[in-house]
């Protein structure tokens, strides 16, 4: 099979998998919540949530489900949300009870997680454009008080990381209340987005502002660069917007930074081959999910802290290059399916591989996460759909206006 057809199952194999993981039983009160992962089918997360709500506009396109049919779980996932899923001033759970849509253990009420079910509400309510979609998508938005999460620190306004009532709750490690902040570029910049309507203007600027821009280098050229030198952090805000047509208020072309930070993965991989045996040009992705000793974060320079790898290869991290590196991404696809059929399964690739272990492990899991980034991904690439309907909402559009974003065009 050639790459191409490779990627159009791999696509369809991701719409499948959330069909099938996702809790669609009409009578449970959490319909419409979809796994974090095949290793705990009985968890959900909020993450995997907007990944769904996306993929249920793709299961259209796909003619995977009819337009009724989509538009009907569309709207009972929505109403979940609303109802049934604990929530603290609007920012969900991190994880929660597939069947009761109640909060798994004391988990943190994420901001990043919130922002990523959210992004899927704005696509769906955008794509299918429903009057009760739409009321239902515009009180989740509107729930959400961002501005509970503002604060300044160091003469520079911040959005909190997460929030723990909890003494022993999940990230507390001292008093219970707020987790950390977005004080770097990472994965967050949906959030900006979000907040920008619903706060004043000027605020809504400042938080945009009050990152650190660390720069690494890649072949004489500058990367704002994440602490660990994650992949994921380059594509989960890319994956909904499309920033190939748009500039930042300071010029930042996050299209190309996103480029740039795939190569210099790959190239990284590739000059420490001498040293892991699952590292070479069709063979690379420094990411976070499954690995031999369960879920792990890895990374590639450039990065602020001397990156963490073990030669575990996350197939969907390099799945989700797609956009950014075609050529790479097609050959990588096409050596693993010919040369690695332990990688892939019903539902097209597992999320990682690793031959430095005795015996070489293939992972048979697979993370809402991984394969829904990757699904958008290929999906844009494909096409362009999720990119062209989620930034042209009347939300994204009003937003990229008060930050001051600008097209290419002008």
């Amino acid at each position: 099979m050639k790459a191409r057809q490779i990627i159009e199952q791999e696509l369809n194999g991701s719409i499948d998998f959330f069909l099938q993981t996702t809790n669609l039983n009409p009578s449970s009160r959490g319909f419409g919540l979809a796994v974090d992962t095949t290793k705990t089918p009985q968890i959900a997360s909020i993450a995997s949530v907007g990944f769904a709500l996306t993929g249920w506009v793709l299961a259209y396109e796909h003619s995977r489900l009819s337009r009724a049919q989509a538009l009907q779980i569309v709207r009972r996932t929505l109403h979940t949300l609303l109802e049934h899923v604990p929530h603290h001033r609007g920012f969900f759970a991190h994880f929660l009870d597939l069947e009761t849509a109640g909060r798994h253990g004391k988990c943190e009420y994420s901001t990043i997680d919130t922002a990523i079910c959210l992004n899927g509400v704005i696509t769906a309510a955008a794509y299918f454009d429903d009057v009760e979609t739409n009321d239902l998508a515009g009180a989740l938005l509107h729930r959400v008080d961002w501005q509970f999460i503002v604060f300044e620190k160091d003469n520079k306004t911040l959005f909190r990381m997460a929030y723990n009532p909890d003494w022993d709750g999940d990230y507390v490690g001292g008093d219970p209340g707020f987790i950390h902040q977005w004080d770097m570029a990472a994965e967050q910049k949906m959030m900006y987005l979000q907040a920008a309507p619903f706060l004043h203007s000027e605020t809504a600027r400042a938080l945009y502002a009050g990152f650190t821009r660390h720069t690494g280098e890649f072949e004489g050229k500058s990367i704002i660069i994440n602490p660990g030198g994650n992949l994921f952090c380059y594509q989960l805000s890319e994956a909904w917007l499309d920033v190939r047509s748009l500039l930042d208020p300071d010029g930042v072309d996050w299209f190309e930074n996103s480029r740039l930070a795939t190569l210099a993965n790959r190239a990284f991989c590739m000059q420490n081959a001498h040293r892991y045996r699952t590292y070479h040009a069709h063979s690379w992705g420094l990411n976070a999910g499954d690995s031999p000793h369960g879920y792990r974060v890895f990374g590639s320079a450039p990065a602020l802290q001397e990156p963490e790898h073990d030669g575990t290869v996350s197939i969907s991290g390099a799945l989700a290059s797609l956009p950014f590196a075609p050529e790479e991404v097609l050959a990588m696809a096409e050596y693993l399916y010919h040369h690695h059929p332990q990688t892939w399964g019903k539902y097209g690739f597992y999320d990682a591989y690793n031959l430095d272990v005795l015996p070489p492990w293939y992972s048979q899991a697979l993370y809402g996460f991984n394969k829904g980034l990757s699904m958008i991904m290929l999906e844009n690439y494909l096409t362009g759909l999720v990119w062209d309907v989620y930034t042209n909402s009347p939300l994204v559009q009003k937003a990229l206006g008060i930050l001051g974003f600008t097209s290419r065009k002008e």
